[in-house]
């Protein structure tokens, strides 16, 4: 039984003791307006619980209905030998109403947000950009401190503009025939997952790419190549450890460029530089370690096997803005008659765009 239940039987337990009093007229004033109180309260609450219920069964549903459509597009490219859409729409609860993106779209990209670096420091991937998005940076304007009845000097304004160039990410997935003819029904979220879940790990190593992408992939940027190539000072080998003023001299190299640090700011390292940050006092004899409760300098670090093992990354990660362009991905399934297998492809447009390099640092290991 659930606590809501639970609550709804108590609460109907004290309506019969009331009504109860009712009948025999020994109610006092106060238990007859606990008693109408309990009886909204019991209706409000039985309703809620129906139309959950009603709710849970139709996505249960409509989730098995699309599992069937899925199959049933996968078999027919093997039948027809032929490339298929794969369009899913979700059942509306208005008549001819069909839903705004394809429930394929939808599926793939909750695995695909689930995968991003993005994600793990509050960031959301901008959805259904349409054009190109163009951010203005305006810079070369300096007041200037005068005396009495002087002429200002002119100053010029350089407004240059920074756009994101989509490029096509793709991806496909095998499936035999022999597991499409099993009619298995968990292959359809077996499957967007793959794909969603490969998008993401493909947007996550060109986040972290230690060399710039060369046309014509340059609108995936990387934050770490210009920082990686050009890292600040520092003494970090294999025999010496990282220290904590170099820690902070990251921080202190991309504040002092006038970046503005909000909440997606973070220190990212591998899994085992992680660990050796953990077991580094902050200073010798100090129990205090660098790395304590996920935080590091007053900022949340995050661990990934997509940074190098020879560096250490702090930056601003709004200023490298994740972008899904058009109204969704492609997806197909095309029939392989050497192999006997059903190819999924997904194919989507996506720029991630680095606003400011210098929003990025980095500790290189000599």
């Amino acid at each position: 039984m659930t606590e809501e239940q639970e609550k709804l039987l108590a609460m109907h337990e004290r309506f019969k003791e009331l009504h109860e009093k009712r009948h025999a007229g020994s109610i006092t004033e106060q238990e007859e307006r606990e008693l109408i109180q309990i009886s909204a309260d019991i209706q409000e609450r039985s309703i809620n619980e129906l139309v959950s219920k009603a709710t849970e069964v139709i996505a249960k549903d409509n989730q098995s209905e699309l599992a069937k459509r899925f199959i049933e597009d996968a078999s027919r490219a093997v039948s027809t030998r032929r490339e298929v859409p794969i369009e899913e729409r979700s059942t509306t609860m208005t008549a001819n109403v069909q839903a705004a993106q394809p429930t394929v779209i939808q599926d793939v990209i909750q695995p695909l947000e689930a995968e991003l670096v993005h994600t793990k420091v509050g960031l959301k991937m901008q959805s259904g950009v349409v054009g190109q998005p163009v951010w203005p940076v305006l810079a070369g304007v300096t007041a200037t401190i005068a005396g009495e009845d002087v002429a200002l000097s002119d100053q010029n304004i350089d407004l240059s503009k920074i756009s994101a160039k989509s490029e096509r990410v793709g991806v496909y997935v095998p499936v035999t025939s022999q597991s499409i003819s099993s009619t298995n029904l968990n292959l359809r979220n077996i499957v967007l997952s793959r794909l969603g879940k490969a998008v993401g790990k493909a947007l996550n190593f060109a986040l972290f790419a230690k060399t710039a992408p060369a046309a014509p992939n340059n609108g995936i940027g990387s934050i770490l190549a210009a920082p990686y190539a050009a890292p600040i000072a520092g003494s970090w080998s294999n025999t010496v450890k990282p220290s904590f003023t170099e820690i902070v001299e990251l921080e202190t190299e991309v504040l002092g460029k006038d970046v503005e640090a909000d909440e997606s700011a973070a220190y990212f390292v591998h899994p085992k530089t992680y660990g050796l940050l953990k077991s580094t006092p902050v200073e010798k004899g100090n129990p205090e370690m660098i790395l304590k409760d996920g935080h590091m300098n007053g900022y949340r670090v995050v661990s990934t096997t997509f940074m190098p093992h020879d560096a250490i990354l702090f930056g601003v990660l709004s200023y490298a803005v994740l972008a899904h362009h058009g109204e969704g991905d492609r997806m197909a399934a095309q029939y392989d008659g050497k192999r006997d297998r059903v190819d999924f492809t997904l194919n989507g447009d996506y720029s991630l765009t680095v606003l400011r390099a210098e929003a990025f640092a980095c500790l290189k290991r000599k």
